[in-house]
């Protein structure tokens, strides 16, 4: 099977090796770069996987649309479900879709990637391919498959990312560095800083503001932040 990777961003650059072992890869994105293909090109893949933050996503589809085959097989990799999914299904009405999301990125699978999890969502790939692409992923690569739902996914991932990236973002702008008397609740909060320091804003942004799950659980956070404060103050 020849692959095709629209967007050519950290994630698409750590994976595409991976997956290059047993298939033909070939990717594009908007802004060049070295050894990408063409739109057209990259489109004329049996599999096309759409590696773009979700605030591009409409206009990636949009773009890809006319290249696209109604035999080509779609997915995603964005770090959300809902939105992206339900733009695959406006532009491609007749090509079968599968949302997926590798909660791993370059940081967290340097050493590896076995056991790693990834979440699947089959919207309408056939018995046959969606058999084969779990024996890949869980077989092959060894990753931990999860099947979910779009939006179970979203809420679980307003907590498991949103509100970690949010506190982890944060952590990393003010001074936190190792002492002598760390103890082991801030050696992990370092070793969080140290996880996410470099995912980009897009990924961040695509974490926190295209989740329809995602604001409510930032609010209830910093609601509980302020109590806590005030409470401290009250007890002055």
């Amino acid at each position: 099977m020849r692959v095709g990777v629209i967007g050519y961003g950290q994630f698409a650059q750590f994976a595409i090796p991976l997956v290059s072992k047993l298939s033909e890869v070939i990717a594009y994105d908007i802004a060049g770069g070295e050894g990408t293909k063409t739109l057209q090109e990259v489109c004329s893949t049996d599999l096309v996987v759409f590696a773009v933050p979700a605030q591009a996503f409409d206009a990636a589809c949009a773009a890809a649309q006319q290249f696209i085959q109604p035999t080509t097989l779609i997915a995603d990799i964005s770090s959300v479900k809902v939105g992206p999914i339900a733009m695959m299904r406006k532009y491609f009405l007749n090509n079968e879709i599968l949302g997926t999301h590798p909660i791993f990125g370059p940081q967290s699978g340097k050493d590896g990637i076995v056991g790693l999890p990834i979440v699947l969502f089959n919207v309408s790939w056939t018995e046959s391919h969606y058999a084969a692409c779990k024996d890949f992923l869980g077989g092959t690569l060894k990753l931990h498959v999860i099947e979910q739902s779009a939006e179970q996914h979203d809420k679980e991932m307003a907590r498991v990312q949103g509100l970690t990236h949010f506190i982890g973002r944060a952590l990393g702008s003010i001074d936190m560095t190792a002492y002598p008397t760390s103890t082991k609740s801030y050696t992990h909060l370092l070793e969080l800083v140290e996880l996410l320091k470099n995912d980009s804003w897009d990924l961040f942004r695509t974490i926190q503001m295209e989740n329809p799950y995602a604001e409510n659980v930032r609010k209830e956070f910093l609601a509980e932040l302020h109590d806590l404060e005030e409470k401290l103050k009250r007890d002055v």
